[in-house]
């Protein structure tokens, strides 16, 4: 294939702006320390997802990082930068009340470990077409919003490992597909998009590449993955990301351009980019060729 990787990023706490990295590690279950942790609503024992945007949407003001890959699960080893730039650690008593302060809700800040792992999301209207069963068993898992129309489930986060990311431990995304919904600003709406792993130059412009990819084996670095399925798209994508400004029509665009199979549903779905497991791990740094594995053609 002959592309590189270009951007890595991790994320230590869900629905929280990440951090860039030169290196990672990719363990079985994803990028090492890439959503350990969860910001989660004291009231219900949800976890808190910027997927229900009316409730979460500030935590994508904030920022995360982790200050030891050695330490992923100690609090003490996690920092946290709040809108307007105040740093407060994991481990320090003045955290929880600040997230509490900014969502206007009793929160804290949890580990996997005996946490639910159920989240909340928003089914908005280009995201629930052909979703409509999901939608209906979900929405009566937890209370609606009286305020608005848009119905709110309660779904599962974090798959069968100890993580809180939602369908899959990567996420990969190539410059090309970026290309094709953010032409010339592709590379600035990265952080829209949230992924792992992003694929190519800045100016790369194949169209949906990464479509091939599914049922295939990517190597990236020394790791190698399986491709699962394509990253079905939400209203997150609508949302500000830190100071990258909302961009309500996001969504209705990816829509638009890009509906295919995401392997549920009953209908093609808004997506970028594609899932993935890990089938050997291993690190990955900036510059790693790209291998492609494709899988067989059906006889």
């Amino acid at each position: 294939m002959g592309h590189t990787v270009t951007e890595l990023w991790r994320y230590p706490v869900k629905s929280f702006g990440g951090e860039r990295l030169d290196t990672a590690v990719i363990d079985p279950d994803g990028i090492r320390g890439d959503h350990v942790w969860a910001v989660v609503d004291d009231g219900t024992g949800h976890v808190a997802s910027a997927k229900r945007a009316r409730l979460w949407s500030p935590l994508l003001a904030c920022s995360a990082r982790l200050l030891d890959d050695t330490a992923v699960g100690d609090p003490a080893a996690l920092e946290i930068t709040l809108p307007g730039g105040t740093v407060v650690r994991g481990d320090d008593p003045r955290t929880a009340a600040e997230l509490t302060a900014l969502v206007g809700r009793p929160v804290s800040l949890r580990s996997p470990q005996g946490t639910s792992r159920v989240m909340e999301m928003e089914w908005v209207a280009e995201a629930r077409v052909g979703m409509e069963d999901a939608v209906a068993a979900s929405s009566r898992r937890t209370d609606q919003d009286p305020e608005s129309d848009v119905p709110v489930g309660a779904v599962p986060t974090g798959g069968a490992h100890e993580r809180f990311y939602d369908l899959a431990p990567l996420h990969v995304l190539t410059t090309s597909s970026l290309n094709a919904v953010a032409p010339g600003s592709g590379r600035a709406e990265v952080r829209r998009f949230r992924p792992n792993v992003v694929v190519g130059p800045p100016e790369w412009d194949a169209g949906w590449v990464e479509d091939e990819w599914v049922e295939s084996r990517l190597r990236l670095g020394a790791a190698e993955t399986a491709v699962r399925m394509p990253t079905g798209r939400c209203g997150m994508v609508n949302l500000a990301h830190q100071e990258l400004p909302a961009e309500r029509r996001m969504l209705k665009t990816i829509a638009a351009a890009h509906r295919v199979s995401v392997g549920y549903g009953t209908a093609d779905l808004p997506a970028l980019g594609v899932y993935a497991d890990v089938l050997v791990p291993g690190p990955v740094g900036l510059g790693d060729v790209v291998g492609i594995t494709r899988a067989p053609a059906a006889v």
